[in-house]
């Protein structure tokens, strides 16, 4: 069932009843937060099964305590997802007016998903939706900067499909004029990082991860946060999982001690791994001084050279794309633009990767030591 545009009390009403809904049938377990440099996020766990979700995935920047915060997150084990709309639109509650239910129920079958959308703030996102086929319930008070989500499976292997926690709420709060959260990978040497632009398979997380593993400053394999001011370009980290296919999961099984298995992710080309051991290796707001396109080639050898301006606008779609993609904001012409503007400034070089991983990030090492374009 959808619900198009309704009026902004009704949308307040429909939150309101879901909260209550929440509070109702749950007891706060237990309140945490999320340091991003950029934004603060508070969480109210109403299910102590998302506990150990956040702790392995969000470990680098999980706070207990905060003074102030820029928008939360309420979690919840919703054991109901298909009759949850009787309590966010009263209408559809029997007790409630017989002819208004009827109206209501008309377009409503067995099964259905409810959307209820306002094009004032997308008109393909759903302000409050349910999603029977992965049993979840997401909902967004503007009026609060608050995020409600509720998952009926939350054991480790049914819940990590979804792949990294709340990466699309994230996604929503880090937002803003000057950040966004990207789909890229994020490494470097003495304070100089490199924003690699690629989608997937491209060995973007393979040479991330290892040359995490050789000692370089680390900040992504996946998602983390562009922050952009008058002059510089900082990436900061938002994960402290990684994920690696099979075939590169045997190639670093001596590198993985202490890294803790904790999904295939639903799938047989993904695995993911916690690395907090690695957290000294961190970095919390890494300035971006180049950007790289890594491409898989069949020489023995890897190298890197400047771009082509053709090859350039390649990396810039590539990274542009995957993200607004992942991040259903393929249509948000403002966050496309605010990416484009974000990188087209840098020196792109091409990474060409050979099969020998070891051997492409001594190339990528080799060439970070000689760099020495610091125009940003």
């Amino acid at each position: 069932m959808k619900i198009e545009n309704p009026t902004k009390e009704k949308l307040i009403e429909y939150n309101k009843n879901l909260r209550e809904y929440i509070e109702k049938n749950n007891t706060l377990i237990k309140t945490l937060y999320l340091d991003l440099g950029v934004q603060t996020v508070r969480i109210l766990c109403y299910s102590e099964l998302f506990i150990p979700h956040i702790v392995k995935q969000l470990s680098y920047v999980l706070k207990y305590k905060a003074e102030k915060y820029d928008a939360t997150i309420i979690l919840w084990n919703e054991k109901n997802p298909d009759q949850i709309y009787k309590y966010i639109i009263p209408e559809l509650n029997p007790k409630y007016n017989f002819t208004q239910r009827i109206k209501m129920l008309q377009r409503k079958q067995s099964g259905d998903n409810l959307q209820i959308l306002d094009n004032n703030y997308s008109p393909i996102k759903p302000l409050i939706s349910t999603n029977l086929e992965n049993k979840t319930v997401n909902s967004y008070d503007a009026s609060t900067q608050t995020y409600l989500y509720g998952v009926k499976n939350l054991e480790p292997e049914e819940f990590i499909k979804e792949g990294h926690i709340f990466v699309q709420i994230l996604n929503n709060i880090l937002k803003t004029e000057n950040t966004n959260l990207v789909h890229g990978a994020c490494v470097g040497l003495n304070n100089k990082g490199i924003l690699l632009c690629a989608r997937g398979q491209r060995g973007k997380s393979t040479l991330a991860v290892l040359a995490m593993m050789e000692g370089f400053e680390y900040v992504s394999d996946d998602y983390l946060t562009l922050e952009k001011d008058e002059s510089s370009l900082y990436a900061r980290p938002i994960y402290s999982i990684i994920t690696l296919s099979p075939r590169m999961y045997n190639e670093l099984y001596d590198r993985m001690d202490g890294c803790r298995f904790l999904s295939n992710n639903a799938r047989k080309d993904k695995y993911v791994f916690e690395i907090s051991k690695f957290h000294k290796q961190f970095k919390k707001k890494y300035p971006i001084k180049l950007c790289m396109f890594p491409e898989i080639v069949s020489d023995t050898e890897p190298s890197v050279k400047e771009c082509t301006v053709q090859e350039k606008g390649r990396a810039i779609t590539h990274i542009v794309h995957s993200t607004v993609f992942q991040m259903q904001d393929r249509h948000d012409i403002k966050t496309i633009q605010k990416l484009m503007n974000m990188v087209k400034d840098f020196k792109f070089y091409k990474i060409n990767l050979c099969n020998d991983i070891y051997k492409n990030v001594e190339c990528m090492k080799k060439f970070m030591k000689e760099y020495k374009n610091d125009k940003f």
